[in-house]
Parts: structure tokens; sequence; C-alpha cells
């Protein structure tokens, strides 16, 4: 039923009320001498209001992923640690003089999907941002050989990019121009982070990437199982076009559905995923990506195989806002609480 009038302008005008005193919270927790986690994590998985100074989100990211420490008087003193580590790092794994021809191999994979990464941005054109990926994804892949690197990875630095550097160019959109304006010491910086954060991430999810993809497999399996519950005649339309599942949703869960959406969209979707990033690939994601499905569902059981296929390759989500990810999070959220109280309903 839709709200008209007064009413609806009630509704809005209490929703801005709940996410001012959230953020205010927020800002509270942050300004503390010692940051009480849970509390920024319950809030963080709301998502971070675009009203939020840009160090916000940063600062939630990097505390949320332990990367800062809880203790606000040794965050100089850590960050130096790590910055230095991640130097010694790069001495010791990235000598172009050095390498095997397998890890030659990586290097010219990474070169190449570097470009191709999906940024409403288009950032990847600034060869210092591609220097940073490029240093940041073949490093991870030398030291973590088991899953190594796979094309996909390289679209998880993407948000973090921009939520990382939306502080020193004090800007939402950020330009290649703006890239060059920043001095190296804060561009080594922001790599440093970004190796240490997307690695937090990557450890979540490590069986996306190993021999097999076993992650992927048991997530898409999840998700087909959801859809087939929630939506039985999109599953049957699905089914009898002869499209497998493997077909649309390997993508969303190898780039955790990041290439379907604008920036902002993703970077809000981050914001919950980083919030209970222990359990919320295997558990929460694959509802994600079965509401997401069936949000389409009227329009998908018009098409046939062909365009259907094509349809999914490219969701119209180029204009959604916040509240249409809130919406997806949402119901992704009821369905599973639903669900794990009767957890027989997985084949």
């Amino acid at each position: 039923m839709k709200l008209e009038g007064k009413n609806y302008d009630k509704k809005d005008e209490m929703k801005q009320k709940n996410i001012s005193q959230r953020m205010k919270k927020l800002c509270s927790i942050l300004n503390s001498p010692i940051i009480d986690i849970n509390e920024l994590k319950n809030i963080l998985w709301g998502g971070i209001s675009d009203e939020m100074p840009f160090d916000v989100r940063e600062k939630c990211w990097k505390l949320a992923l332990g990367y800062l420490p809880l203790n606000t008087e040794d965050t100089d003193k850590v960050l130096k640690k790590k910055r230095d580590e991640y130097e010694n790092l790069k001495k010791q794994y990235y000598n172009k003089n050095k390498l095997s021809e397998e890890e030659l191999k990586i290097l010219r994979q990474i070169k190449v999907d570097i470009p191709r990464t999906k940024s409403c941005y288009n950032i990847f054109i600034n060869k210092k941002i591609q220097q940073i990926s490029e240093h940041v994804l073949f490093i991870y892949s030398v030291r973590h050989p088991a899953c190594g690197y796979v094309q996909g990875i390289n679209d998880l630095i993407t948000p973090f990019l921009i939520v990382f550097l939306r502080p020193i160019v004090t800007k939402k959109e950020i330009s290649s121009e703006d890239i060059e304006k920043i001095n190296d010491d804060e561009l080594k910086n922001v790599e440093s982070d970004l190796y240490f954060c997307l690695s937090k991430l990557l450890e979540q999810i490590q069986d996306n990437y190993t021999f097999g993809q076993p992650g992927i497999q048991r997530a898409i399996i999840k998700v087909k199982e959801i859809v087939k519950r929630i939506d039985i005649s999109l599953f049957n339309h699905i089914y009898n076009n002869n499209i497998d599942f493997i077909q649309f949703s390997f993508r969303w869960v190898n780039c955790l559905l990041l290439r379907e959406f604008p920036i902002n969209i993703s970077v809000r979707l981050l914001d919950t995923y980083i919030s209970d990033i222990c359990d919320i690939f295997s558990d929460f994601h694959p509802y994600i990506c079965a509401v997401f499905l069936v949000h389409w569902s009227k329009h998908l059981k018009k098409m046939d195989f062909q365009q259907m296929l094509l349809f999914m390759q490219c969701f119209p989500t180029q204009n959604w806002k916040i509240q249409d990810i809130e919406y997806i999070l949402s119901e992704a959220f009821v369905l599973k609480n639903a669900f794990q109280s009767s957890p027989k309903h997985f084949s």
C-alpha cells in the first residue's frame, strides 16, 4: 500500500531521525578512548550515512576489520608498524628481476584485469591507481599460494580504494585528476591500508578461490534452494529455459555482487559485509543474492533463454538509491532469520 502525503512525510522524518541518532551514537563511539567494537559493528551493519565526514566510514571499516587498535592511543604506533611492514613485504616480493615464470604469469594477468575493473569513477585509468592495485594483488597472491590471484578479486579492491581516498581528496566523486594531486606518502599509506584490509576480507572467503572453488559452489547451491522456496514460479521458469544458476550467480558470489551496482551502492553493501565478516559470506550473502534475483522476477518471467541471460549480465541498477539496496538487505535478513528456525528447508 502506498503511503500518501503527511503519513509518508512522517515516516520519512522518523527514519531520518533514527539515522541521525545512530550517527550521533557512532561519533560518540569513535571519540571514546577505547572503541566499543560490538556497538560500532551494530551501527555499521545498518550503514554509514552519506552525510557523515568521509573519514568516519574509513575508520569504521578499519576498526571492524581489526586493522586499527581499539585503544585509540595506539593508533599512530600501530599504523606506522603496519605500513612499515607492508613496505618490507613489497621489497621482499615485488622484485621483477627475481620473479619466477609462474609469478610473472600471475603479474601479467593482474595487469590485464586492472584496467577492466568496474568503477563508475574510472579511477583505474590512472597509472598510480593501477600501480597500487598491481602491488596489492600481486603481493597477496604470492603470499597466499593456496588461492593465489583469481579474476574477480580485482573488483573487491574498488570500494576500499574509494573509501580510503575520499578523506584525502575530500570529494565524493573522485577523478583521475584528483589522484594526481595526492602526494606519494599519502598514496603509500592508502596502498598499505588497502593490502591489509583486503587480506582480512579475503581470509573469510578463501574457499572461493582455492582449487575447484568449493565456497562458490556451496553458495550457488544455497542461492538455488532459497529461490526455489521463495519464488517457485521463477525457479521453474529458469529451469524450463535450461539456465543453470551457475551461469549468472557465479559472478555474484565471486565478486560479492559488487559488479552489479554503482560504486556508492557497493560501498553501502560493504558496510554490512564488514560489520559481520566472520559469518556473513557463508550465511547471509546467498540470501542477498536470492532476494536480488527475485526482485526482478516479474521481468524475468516474461523473457526467454537469451533475453534472460542478457538481462542478468547487466541488471538495470545504474539509478539505484541507497534505499534500494537496504530493501534487499532487509528482505534477506528477514528470510535468513525465518529459514534458520526451519533448517530442513535445504534439501
